[in-house]
């Protein structure tokens, strides 16, 4: 047999501390998911002589989560005669682990034979301990594993595993005594050491992102002094290619200025000037380098530079586009390809809408997949534009192709879809066809597994920008009688890769403004997956915290389309006028942002010297709002309300078509300070108040969030006419009288 072995030199260092590490450890253990940062005095790691961490704390953290963060949203149920959960973790190829503990807290059914019931915990299907389930600890217990640090590589399975029986006599493998719960809040703590990863921007991008770190993504950005539109710009792009990389786990960009920060970060160099404690060579063109923080010998400088900001951009463009031509520790740029100008709707996070999509571009047929008596979840996610125009749709359909172990008599067995948890349809699965059936009756049998073949329609209600479909396989467990059943765990259930989903019969139009489609999705902007349509207006005299707070909305565009906003524009409110054809995104406080003033007729509230004023809308308003059925008194008594009864300063979050160009809108991001900005980009991007984030208008004051519909509709995309003309009866019902009324003239005359 010939065995080949891949690595590269960090690897290797990696494999090597780690046996040099579990030599001189006498304790195992543990890895990761998000993490929560210990405090490095208490630091504690079993495996490591303590007087080397004494000498050298900065080699050394310290992370603890538990098996909630680790993906068990609730507390794990195992159930049967060999029940099991399965959890993955990772580690970070800069660290290696020392020691890990996981700290057990379980309960077990009072009706389990001691001597034949035990957990069992398992490290990449290696058995690190057998706990056993006896009586006289009344049937819980406080555990702790070691896990062997040896055991651990970039991807890790760590399974729970309980071995149960009621009985020495014939049993019910299902039998409802047969269970043990283990609390989802069972901690998992571990210690890692930092490995000195050489200069090498083929590297990148570790060590500023780490896809095998599943915590949230935070990396300052440091400037010599303050920074100009252009040299913001192109900050703004690097946010957006690191919050494209960290998706899920979101980004922060902290702004530092002419001060480095103590673990890894970016500078931006546009002239001569470094940041203060920083040595460079002579820039003479475009250049990119990876360099030691000279504040900690275990971080990396990423210094992308360039004698102006012309060149600047381009060290960036190469960056975020050329990355796979970068090695070595310093890298002169000498061209750049012209970039290709993006299509709408081309967000390579978002999946194509002019033609069908197969689920196998959706996700790896590992993840299409499942086994056992009672399975996980198939889950498959998939993003669209939230703009997708499904009026009278019975649905977006789906072509489902499954397959599944067959049962040999009739039972329950189904494959339930759900879309977002919301149940869709149930599809029954058939047993083994009897010899008669197998000549005339469907579904075929492939390799031992039925085929099954549905067209699912799924409710359009049901599908927003961020979705995933559900597929679960609940298959019947039918009991043969006293000392029949056999427990063979043998069901596997598969969605097959070349099922699509369709939404390419689906026009693009929606009404605006709507601050959920925003919040969620960056809509309008991330129409354009490089923002080449949008502009961002700054104040004049930017403040650190908008200068922070401008990257993090870059980061979470990003994010979104998975592409880096290469052509979105930084314009002042005195240039506003250049970008009219533009969707505009504003930030700056009252006072510092021109535009909040000059457009304050569209604004609501009005906030000016930390006053608020809530303008009064006139009849005209009122009597559109009752024909667009919206209950404008309310919104505003409510707005009102948090306005005068708040507890802190007040963000604001507006949003209304622009008034230099119809169809085009405008997103105001406003507040009595930076700070209230700040929270409130904050409260956006945080899953639990994301909800808060709808109508056209959000107010935050203090903890307290709440969104609300003031202002007038408008809408954006096009119909093909036929559809627009039915749209537009369907909305104007007297329109449609008077034209039934007109044609019943005109028969009438013409008899």
């Amino acid at each position: 047999m010939n065995l080949k072995v891949l690595f590269n030199e960090t690897r290797l260092r990696k494999i090597l501390l780690g046996v040099a590490v579990v030599a001189c450890s006498g304790t195992p253990s543990l890895a990761f998911a998000k993490k929560h940062r210990a405090d490095p005095a208490v630091i504690e790691p079993a495996a490591v002589s303590r007087t080397a961490v004494l000498e050298h704390p900065e080699d050394y953290g310290s992370y603890s989560y538990t098996l909630e963060e680790l993906g068990a949203l609730t507390p794990i149920e195992l159930r049967g005669v060999d029940g099991q959960r399965d959890f993955r973790l990772s580690v970070r190829s800069d660290e290696v682990i020392t020691s890990a503990k996981l700290r057990l807290n379980y309960v077990w059914s009072p009706a389990l034979i001691p001597e034949l019931s035990h957990l069992k915990v398992r490290l990449n299907d290696e058995v690190m301990s057998s706990l056993p389930l006896s009586h006289e600890s009344n049937n819980s217990r406080l555990s702790e594993v070691s896990l062997d640090p040896s055991l651990f590589v970039d991807f890790n399975k760590l399974t729970l595993n309980l071995i149960a029986h009621y009985t020495r006599d014939c049993e019910d493998s299902m039998h409802s005594t047969l269970w043990g719960n283990v609390s989802n809040q069972s901690k998992l703590d571990i210690t890692v050491r930092h490995l000195k990863l050489p200069n090498d921007l083929g590297l990148l991008p570790r060590p500023f992102f780490d896809k095998l770190d599943n915590s949230k993504l935070l990396l300052p950005i440091v400037f010599p002094s303050q920074p100009n539109n252009d040299t913001l710009h192109s900050a703004g792009v690097v946010a957006s290619w690191f919050g494209a990389l960290a998706n899920y786990r979101g980004a922060e960009f902290p702004v530092m200025l002419n001060t480095l920060p103590s673990g890894n970060g970016i500078v931006m160099v546009a002239g001569s000037t470094a940041p203060a404690g920083l040595d460079l060579p002579a820039i003479t063109g475009p250049s990119l380098a990876m360099v030691s923080n000279p504040l900690n010998a275990n971080a990396k400088l990423l210094v992308i530079m360039g004698r102006d900001a012309n060149e600047l951009e381009l060290s960036v463009q190469a960056l975020t586009l050329g990355k796979s031509n970068l090695t070595g520790a310093y890298v002169s740029i000498m061209q750049m390809q012209d970039i290709p100008a993006r299509k709408p709707y081309d967000a390579p996070n978002w999946i194509p809408t002019d033609r069908t999509v197969r689920l196998a571009e959706l996700a790896g047929q590992g993840d299409l997949q499942v086994e056992g008596v009672a399975p996980d979840l198939i889950k498959v996610n998939f993003n669209v534009p939230p703009d997708i125009f499904s009026w009278r749709s019975a649905g977006v359909p789906l072509d489902l192709h499954y397959r599944y172990t067959p049962h040999s008599t009739p039972d329950r067995s189904v494959l339930n879809v759900s879309i977002n948890r919301l149940f869709v349809q149930a599809l029954p699965l058939a047993n083994f066809p009897s010899n008669l059936e197998k000549k005339i009756k469907l579904p075929l049998l492939e390799d031992g597994k039925a085929v099954g073949n549905q067209r699912v329609l799924i409710p359009h209600i049901n599908v927003m920008g961020q979705n995933q479909m559900q597929f679960h396989y609940f298959f019947d467990y039918v009991k043969q009688g006293f000392c029949k059943d056999v427990f063979m765990n043998s069901e596997r259930g598969v969605i097959d890769g070349a099922s699509t989903l369709d939404f390419s019969s689906f026009p693009h139009y929606t009404a605006m403004p709507n601050l959920v489609f925003f919040a969620n999705d960056g809509f309008p902007f991330t129409r354009m997956a490089d923002l080449s349509e949008t502009a961002v207006v700054m104040p004049d005299n930017v403040s650190r915290s908008e200068m922070e707070t401008y990257l993090t909305l870059m980061g979470r565009m990003g994010k979104i389309t998975g592409y880096p906003a290469l052509r979105h524009s930084i314009a002042s409110a005195a240039s506003v006028e250049a970008n009219s054809d533009k969707d505009l995104i504003l930030i700056g406080t009252a006072g510092n942002q021109p535009l909040l003033e000059r457009w304050a007729d569209k604004m609501h509230p009005i906030l000016d010297k930390g006053t608020h004023t809530l303008r009064l809308p006139g009849p005209f308003e009122r009597l559109l709002s009752r024909w667009q059925d919206r209950d404008l008194d309310d919104a505003m008594h409510r707005a009102g309300d948090l306005i005068s009864k708040g507890d802190g300063g007040l963000g604001a979050l507006v949003a209304f078509e622009s008034p230099m160009k119809h169809g085009r809108s405008v997103v105001a991001l406003t507040g009595d300070n930076p700070k209230q900005i700040a929270d409130l980009v904050t409260s956006m991007t945080n899953p639990e108040s994301t909800q808060f984030f709808k109508g056209d208008l959000v107010l935050q004051s203090g903890k307290r969030i709440e969104g609300f519909q003031v202002g007038s509709t408008y809408y954006v995309g096009s119909l093909p006419l036929w559809t627009s003309l039915l749209w537009m009866l369907s909305k104007q019902p007297l329109v449609l009288i008077l034209l039934v009324a007109v044609a019943a003239l005109l028969v009438a005359m013409a008899v």
